[in-house]
């Protein structure tokens, strides 16, 4: 029995997951609003309290957090949270690992193919085809309430996953609208913004506000609705209204186009020809807006250099749709760092 845990920006997961020579089953999980705990300690007590069985049963940790580790311990990105190992192992009384989430997903992608009730969809290119995985290297980019990526390299059987803070890279424009949008944004921030905020809950958000000052919105009453809505509530809004209003369709479009584009970058400098996976809820949760008119693989496979697109036609690009997939991956690495 394994207690992992998810510790994100928004959510917060703590599950036991049971494993049985490479087959991982979970047994419970309970979700937790991050904001409303008091630190990671806090969350692994609920789950004590609920499941204390599955607790006694627990013979490895591992928690995955939203931000870099260093020494055991990870200062979270986007909260006021540090994760330190050597303190949750005096906690909980087993071996505990702390990795980044994006690692966590990472060790989930070799279980994909074995555990089919972990749910994705292969995006097809423009021409039809979804080419077939070849090589050692896989690749994950997620767009939630921050922008994270991590990598997989596997070797003869074995697999290491590898931490990226991206997400936090530079972000070119890609065209006319992106350009002003990029003015727009270094109004807002005081240094050269990052892909972040391009690429997230937040980058949604900033579309809003910058489609509504450049009068790009109508003044109607879903956008008045979305402007009397917390920062953190208008991705949502957005997204829910986009079927049916016209402007926030233009910005879910914009957005998946700038979502493509870093996605793109991304594959460029690893050439993940074993597979580039989206993860994250804002995919999972809008799906359409990525498939219709293969908007999402049409942007992905743009370049200024004819050459360079056939490497990115070879790419397979798979979305992770099960919000579960990185507690499997931790599981999984407890396993694996435990050997």
């Amino acid at each position: 029995m394994i207690l992992v845990g998810d510790i994100g920006g928004t959510n917060t997961s703590i599950a036991a997951i049971e494993e049985d020579e490479g087959r991982f089953a979970l047994q419970s999980r309970e979700r937790f609003d991050t904001a409303a705990l008091t630190d990671v300690k806090d969350a692994l007590a609920r789950f004590r309290d609920r499941h204390p069985e599955l607790w006694r049963a627990a013979r490895l940790c591992c928690l995955s957090g939203a931000g870099p580790i260093r020494d055991g311990i990870c200062r979270m990105t986007n909260v006021h949270f540090t994760i330190d190992r050597a303190d949750v192992e005096r906690f909980v009384g087993i071996p505990v690992f702390v990795i980044n989430d994006f690692s966590a997903i990472c060790y989930a992608l070799p279980l994909l193919d074995s555990h089919p009730r972990i749910d994705t969809t292969v995006f097809a290119h423009p021409d039809g085809t979804t080419p077939a995985p070849r090589g050692t290297v896989r690749a994950v980019v997620g767009a939630g309430t921050g922008l994270g990526t991590g990598y997989l390299i596997e070797d003869r059987g074995h697999y290491a996953a590898h931490p990226s803070e991206g997400g936090h890279a530079d972000f070119a424009s890609m065209d006319p609208v992106t350009d002003e949008f990029t003015r727009f944004l270094r109004r807002r921030f005081p240094q050269q913004p990052g892909a972040e905020q391009y690429v997230s809950g937040q980058g949604i958000a900033n579309l809003f506000a910058f489609y509504y000052e450049s009068e790009r919105l109508d003044r109607d009453e879903t956008v008045s609705q979305i402007l009397g809505l917390p920062p953190t509530d208008r991705p949502g809004a957005v997204a829910a209204a986009a079927g049916t209003h016209t402007g926030c369709s233009h910005i879910m479009k914009h957005f998946v186009e700038l979502y493509a584009q870093f996605a793109s970058t991304t594959a460029l400098f690893l050439l993940p020809f074993a597979g580039l996976y989206l993860a994250g809820g804002i995919a999972a949760k809008n799906e359409r807006w990525f498939t219709d008119d293969h908007r999402f693989m049409r942007a992905f496979e743009s370049n200024y250099n004819e050459r360079i697109t056939p490497l990115l036609r070879e790419t397979p690009v798979v979305l992770i749709k099960d919000y579960q997939v990185s507690l499997y991956g931790a599981a999984h690495a407890a396993v694996s760092l435990a050997l």
